[in-house]
Parts: C-alpha cells; sequence; structure tokens
C-alpha cells in the first residue's frame, strides 16, 4: 500500500519584528510509511522532522524531492515537514522561539500518535541551522518529551557572526540587480513598513528576489534581525552547544556558493560524534537535482549513519 498523508496545523504565538504578537497556524504535513512498515523494528519507531532551506526569507516545507521522501519512508519511518515563520515580518529569535513551541507540540502529541518513540531533526540549508537549534532547544523540553535521536545537517550553518551573512555575494552580484524598491514589495517590513502578520511560507517563486536582494547588497543578517553583533553571536552554537549535540551527520559540497564549506567542516570536527559525507564541484542544494545521483547517495549514508546509531 501507498504512504498516507495528512496535513496539519499547530497554533503557536509568533512575534513580529514591528512588535507585538500574533497567533499564527503553522504547517505541518506528515506522511506515514507504508502499511505493514510502521511499529516494526529498528528505524520505523523514528520520526523525521524536516525543516526547508530559503534563507529564512521563503521556502516551503514540501519542497523535499519526491525520491528521497520515498526513500525515508521505505526505511520504515514517519516524514514530519514542518514550516516556521519567515523574515523579515518575524526576527530570527523570534522564528527559532515559535519554532521550539511548534517542536514540543509535535514531539509531546504527534510522535506518540503515528507510534513513533524517537525522533531525527533533519533540516537543508537554513534549515539544518533551525534543526541545529532545535536540538539545543530540546533540552529544555518537559523531562518526559524524548531528546532527538539524531540531526542531519544538510550545507547548513551554525556561526551567525560569519562575515557570509553581511558581505556581498560574489555569485549572486553576477545576477540581475534587485532593487530596494523591488524588494520592498515582496515582504512587509521591508521599506519602512511595519509587519501586520507573520508569513510561515512563502514559495521560491513569490520570494526568492529577496533572498537575492540580501545576498547582493549584504544585508541578509539585517533582514534577520542580526543588526547587532550580540544577536548574531546569541543565536550561533557555542563551543558548550556544540559539545551538547546528539550524533551529527553533515553533508555539503565543494562547489558551494552560499554557505561557506568551511562551516560544515568546523561543525564536524568540533562535534562529538559526527560524519561528514563532501561532495564536490556541484551547488549549494546538490540534492536539488534528483538526476545526480549524489543526491540520493547522501539520502542514503544518512540512513545508514542512523543504523550504526545504538538502539
Amino acid at each position: 500500500m501507498s504512504a498516507a498523508t495528512e496535513a496539519r496545523t499547530v497554533s503557536v504565538e509568533v512575534g513580529l519584528s514591528g512588535g507585538g504578537t500574533a497567533q499564527t497556524e503553522i504547517g505541518v504535513t506528515v506522511q506515514r510509511p507504508p502499511a505493514g512498515k510502521a511499529g516494526g523494528e529498528g528505524l520505523s519507531r523514528l520520526a523525521v522532522l524536516y525543516y526547508h532551506g530559503g534563507g529564512f526569507l521563503y521556502g516551503t516545507r514540501d519542497d523535499l524531492p519526491r525520491p528521497y521522501v520515498d526513500r525515508i519512508l521505505g526505511a520504515g519511518m514517519a516524514l514530519v515537514a514542518i514550516d516556521y515563520p519567515l523574515c523579515p515580518e518575524s526576527t530570527l529569535a523570534q522564528s527559532i522561539d515559535a519554532s521550539a513551541q511548534v517542536l514540543g507540540r509535535v514531539v509531546g502529541g504527534l510522535l506518540p500518535e503515528l507510534g513513533c518513540t524517537g525522533y531525527v531533526l533533519f533540516g537543508r540549508s537554513a534549515g539544518a541551522y533551525l534543526a541545529l537549534m532545535m536540538a539545543k532547544r530540546a533540552r529544555n523540553l518537559s523531562p518526559e518529551l524524548p531528546r532527538p535521536h539524531a540531526v542531519w545537517d544538510f550545507y547548513g550553518y551554525h556561526d551567525l557572526t560569519a562575515p557570509f551573512f553581511r558581505e556581498t555575494s560574489a555569485h549572486y552580484a553576477k545576477m540581475a540587480p534587485i532593487s530596494e524598491e523591488e524588494a520592498a514589495v515582496l515582504c512587509r517590513g521591508t521599506g519602512g513598513a511595519l509587519p501586520t502578520a507573520p508569513v510561515s511560507s512563502a514559495p521560491v517563486s513569490a520570494r526568492f528576489a529577496l533572498y537575492a536582494f540580501a545576498r547582493q547588497t549584504g544585508r541578509w543578517g539585517e533582514l534577520l534581525g542580526l543588526q547587532d553583533p550580540d544577536a548574531a553571536r546569541a543565536l550561533s552554537l557555542s563551543p558548550a552547544d556544540i559539545a551538547a549535540l546528539p550524533p551529527i551527520f553533515i553533508t555539503a559540497s565543494t562547489g558551494d556558493n552560499d554557505v561557506p564549506l568551511r562551516q560544515s567542516k568546523a561543525l564536524a570536527r568540533a562535534a562529538p560524534s559526527a560524519s561528514m559525507h563532501q561532495v564536490y564541484y556541484l551547488e549549494h542544494d546538490f540534492d536539488r537535482d534528483t538526476s545526480n545521483p549524489a543526491g540520493m547517495e547522501a539520502y542514503c549514508l544518512a540512513l545508514d549513519f542512523l543504523k550504526q546509531l545504538e538502539p
């Protein structure tokens, strides 16, 4: 039988970058493994909680290519894809706070319903950063709730004080320039208008230009609410945070033009239990091209990584 898919929402208070909060429905997509897989041995007791990429400026939870979804479900694991508040309507700090609320609801309510006793935090790019931050925040969950079994970090980052958050990107500078006025119409909170409602989902077709603008102008950190260096430092993983992380599978490409490869390599060296899979000469989100076997290889290695962990 085929896997079952269900769309849900989780209602949480989300902060606004212009001040105040708003009750917001955060979208969650639940995909159960095919009948006969759930409740079996080993991996089938785990759920994968997925966070999309998009630099916190765009993205939707259902962007994971189908072949990888099927591989995860075929391993007997449920897949739970979770949206989160985007910037600049909310600051990055507010997005993390809201995501922690959602994580508590998912772990405490949804996972038992799915028959899962553990979970893996999985993110791509910005979503990988969020997965790492949720691993940190999970330490503050109720003692009765399980902590993450592992983290899958696909071409993510963990140090927001790094120069690429505030410097012009040579890669994006080669693209057609996005003006201040064009960026202003893509979102609330830019060009002087205060945001009136959070945004938790924005397809690439609608807001990729905002990310391009951020990278062309070196204002990415500013749009995330990281004008203050202390704010960037507070939202980075400290050495103590890294030392407390669960086992991590990391993959990134030498040809990454969005996130420096050294972010992944530094985390792999510092984490107490990490496996680093490096690919060569491919783009940032190299798994987006499902015709290239490098993507599926990374997912197979991520699943093998879980098999190697102690139950």
